[in-house]
């Protein structure tokens, strides 16, 4: 549940006079903002709550009624979505990176562009709490605006680690990977025109 979704939750029962007979838990620690993991809709944002300390950064997953992995999550089951916990990554190493490698003066945020993924279950997770913890470490040197760095992430629930990845990418200036596209685009070119057959031709 949401932190959103948990206000509602407050304000029906505070509305249904039950304050005094229904007591609910603290609420959910609230995602960042979509712009700091590069989401286009903030009720998919599932990074919350992040704190750095030195290369890891630690933070709770967070799921908002209305996430695009769950409304095209078709099983409904009681363990969370690998999709989930893949998005989850993926937004932790974008958050990351840009916390822990900000960019200069009058420079955009880094861009995470990868090049290798890995993820392994050890047990499933549960729709209970879930505290996603990545450490960055640097693969070599910095070169041409890139700096190249790998993720090791571990999903933990009730104080056990449930699962592991690991990402391998490039901390990149979002103009060098635009640019670097558009030269791409030019080499390959439009695709090929196949000349239409019209019918009763060449018979």
């Amino acid at each position: 549940m949401g932190p959103l979704d948990w206000d509602h939750l407050a304000d029906r029962v505070a509305g249904a006079g039950l304050v005094g007979s229904v007591t609910l838990a603290a609420a959910p620690p609230r995602p960042v903002a979509r712009t700091e993991v590069s989401v286009a809709a903030q009720e998919d944002v599932v990074v919350a709550a992040p704190a750095a300390d030195g290369a890891t950064v630690e933070f709770a997953l967070a799921v908002a009624e209305g996430n695009r992995v769950l409304r095209h999550h078709g099983a409904r089951s009681r363990q969370l979505p690998g999709q989930l916990l893949v998005e989850a990554a993926l937004q932790g190493v974008t958050w990351a990176v840009r916390e822990l490698y900000p960019p200069g003066r009058e420079r955009p945020p880094v861009q995470p562009v990868l090049y290798g993924f890995g993820f392994e279950f050890h047990r499933p997770l549960f729709w209970l709490p879930v505290s996603v913890r990545i450490t960055l470490s640097e693969t070599g040197p910095s070169s041409g605006g890139r700096r190249p760095l790998n993720a090791e992430i571990a999903y933990l629930q009730q104080g056990r680690t449930c699962a592991r990845g690991h990402v391998g990418f490039q901390a990149c200036d979002p103009r060098s990977v635009r640019d670097t596209e558009a030269a791409q685009s030019r080499a390959v070119g439009p695709p090929a025109r196949v000349p239409r057959r019209t019918p009763g031709a060449g018979e």
